[in-house]
């Protein structure tokens, strides 16, 4: 049997014992705002101090403005002083605020870090508690004032410090000597809870199922079944196993009946009326572990490292990788920032489809510095479309190592300018300086390319690049740190207006160089066109169903741009609206395109010849829309062109 299971003290036992006694106090909750299945949220419970060392002192000062170290207040007919005396216990009283004493101290456990040795405060013990063993400073508080009444007693006796947490105190026996002490106390309580979030197994009360709890230590006083929605209830449940019942709620700030427990009411009304609500956000969580694939947080410039996040859900709902609010892995302080490092705002997805409140979700994303230096990321999750969570304090850092980097030292246009006619080349150069630790070859590994940025967009510029995405080879063999390397390429306008092209260099296979801000701005003139006629072969559209005939369109080039029939972006006369299939074509390049261009290519202001045969399928009228498109590059602004064909 664990020496934990303790006594659960009410507010009137502690009245009677230690001369707590409470003025009339408004209700700030009431019972119908209890719930049995949580308590507290875990975020609430865990992770760590809420609190400085300073802002505990200031709480606990709060609570006990002054002291009656000697016990001069009249009490029972007499003093406090005498009547302390009649019970075997003497002055002075040290009130919490003002209470010191020397620890030996803790080495660090699986649930503990190690705390250090030496005289400490009240408010310092709790600080340093809270930190090592992961209890919120707040929580440890209520507990000293549930179990006790240290917060608030301004004549404190030795006993309530002996046993300050009722830590090894069983309902059936008297406290265990091994756990006396207000250190020993605290230290050991918080010990106790986080071994009961990491065992929830292996208690009585557990955590995401239902459980039948006692009402009283009178066990014939019965019991009833409370689904434990995190573990924080599980854990103060096993700590003081019984449940309010009617009576006790409906009297919040006194006592109810016979069957009556308070410790767990008085934890949670305390909780509100000092610290806000017990219910905080649904969504939160705790770091379990990240790692990284390398092994540790340095990574070479240019070298690509997994990181892999697995965090526990401490909330009160389960997280979600799909749906309307997807739990992500985002960039923090502030929410959302972009991050220079990870090239944007989202990490990572959740990788399990669910994972329920108490278990644990993992998050892999890679990162692909470029600059070398230290970087502090602080990271956080987000439930999308809904809220951030609580933040743990998640705040990587990374090592970045010099290797590749480089800086434009010129950018040359063969014509003098980017300004194009749509489909003409030309001859781009530009020139790159390697400004980083390692030389750059052509070929043998890793081989360097000038590239589309970011990263690996497709172009729509390139003219006999090395792919979509690869422009060009250095021309030279090998580049040293601080030597120049020319890359040289050709672009072709696509169109009119103004178009830009961000590159960047990659050494193939291992990293993408540093981003110099690299563009190319090209500027181009349209394609638009004027109908100068449409003829049919029959004179009419007037067809025998099942006829064909052959209609001709002559459009006149009122655009900048020329227009060709077998280069890049050949202009044809197709379907509109647009690519809707024709049930009229008739010796067609598909049923979506009647016709190339007749002429090899039609200069601004010439007129341009479209030849095609038509087939009338049925009785009745048919008409068919056409336009032109520069076929791989856009359609042309579309001028009206119908065939009006009616079967006979």
């Amino acid at each position: 049997m664990l020496r934990s299971i303790r006594r659960a003290f009410t507010a009137i036992t502690l009245a009677l014992l230690f001369g707590i006694v409470a003025s009339s106090t408004t209700s700030a909750v009431t019972g119908g705002d209890w719930r049995a299945g949580s308590i507290i949220d875990d975020g609430l419970f865990y992770s760590g101090s809420d609190m400085s060392h300073s802002d505990i002192q200031v709480f606990l000062n709060s609570k006990v403005p002054n002291c009656d170290t000697w016990g001069t207040q009249p009490y029972a007919g007499t003093t406090r002083a005498q009547y302390a005396a009649s019970k075997g216990y003497s002055t002075p009283f040290t009130c919490l605020k003002d209470y010191s004493m020397n620890i030996q101290g803790k080495t660090a456990n699986e649930y503990c870090s190690a705390i250090g040795s030496g005289a400490k405060s009240a408010a310092q013990i709790i600080y340093d508690v809270s930190n090592a063993c992961g209890i919120r400073s707040k929580v440890l508080i209520v507990m000293l004032e549930k179990e006790q009444g240290l917060v608030t007693d301004d004549w404190p006796w030795s006993i309530q410090y002996r046993s300050a947490m009722g830590y090894g105190c069983p309902d059936t026996a008297p406290c265990d000597a091994e756990y006396y002490g207000f250190f020993n106390q605290v230290y050991n309580a918080a010990w106790q809870f986080k071994s009961y979030a990491a065992n929830t197994g292996s208690f009585r009360y557990r955590p995401y199922q239902n459980n039948n709890i006692y009402w009283s230590p009178n066990l014939s006083c019965g019991q009833g079944t409370v689904y434990v929605e995190n573990r924080a209830t599980a854990g103060l449940y096993n700590y003081t196993p019984y449940q309010p019942n009617t009576a006790a709620l409906n009297n919040m700030y006194g006592s109810g009946d016979a069957c009556s427990a308070y410790g767990n009411r008085n934890f949670w009304r305390l909780y509100n009326d000092w610290f806000g609500t017990t219910l905080a956000n649904p969504y939160s969580w705790a770091i379990e572990s990240y790692t990284y694939s390398g092994g540790d947080n340095s990574i070479p410039a240019g070298q690509t490292e997994t990181i892999t996040l697995r965090a526990r859900n401490n909330g009160r709902v389960p997280w979600y990788n799909h749906g309307t609010n997807p739990v992500r892995l985002g960039t923090w302080e502030p929410a959302g920032r972009y991050s220079v490092l990870f090239g944007g705002t989202r990490l990572a997805n959740l990788q399990e489809s669910v994972v329920l409140p108490g278990s644990v979700g993992t998050f892999t994303f890679q990162v692909t510095p470029t600059q070398p230096g230290t970087y502090v990321e602080s990271l956080n999750l987000v439930a999308e479309n809904y809220t951030w969570l609580t933040w743990p304090g998640f705040r990587p850092t990374i090592e970045v190592s010099k290797q590749f980097n480089w800086q434009i030292q010129n950018v040359i246009y063969s014509s003098g300018t980017g300004v194009m006619s749509p489909s003409e080349n030309q001859l781009i150069t530009v020139v790159a300086k390697n400004t980083g630790g390692v030389a750059w070859s052509k070929l043998s590994g890793p081989s360097i390319k000038l590239a589309t940025w970011g990263p690996d967009r497709q172009s729509s510029v390139g003219k006999n690049w090395l792919s979509n995405t690869r422009v060009a080879y250095m021309n030279e063999t090998t580049v040293q740190p601080g030597q120049t390397a020319g890359f040289q390429f050709y672009v072709r306008m696509p169109g009119t207006g103004q178009y830009y092209e961000k590159l960047n260099i990659v050494a193939e296979g291992v990293a993408w160089f540093n981003d110099p801000g690299l563009t190319l701005w090209l500027y181009g003139s349209d394609f638009n066109y004027e109908i100068n006629s449409i003829s049919y072969s029959a004179g009419t559209g007037v067809m025998t169903p099942g006829s064909t005939q052959t209609i001709t369109v002559r459009a006149k080039n009122t655009g900048q741009a020329t227009w060709h029939n077998n280069t890049d972006f050949p202009v044809k006369l197709g379907t509109w609206e647009p690519e809707r299939q024709s049930n009229v074509a008739d010796s067609w390049l598909s049923n979506t395109r009647m016709s190339n261009l007749l002429e090899p290519s039609v200069t601004s202001g010439q007129i341009g010849t479209f030849i095609g045969q038509v087939r009338m399928p049925s009785t009745g009228a048919n008409y068919q829309k056409m336009n032109l498109v520069a076929e791989g590059l856009k359609w042309m602004d579309y001028k009206g062109l119908t065939f009006y064909l009616e079967g006979r």
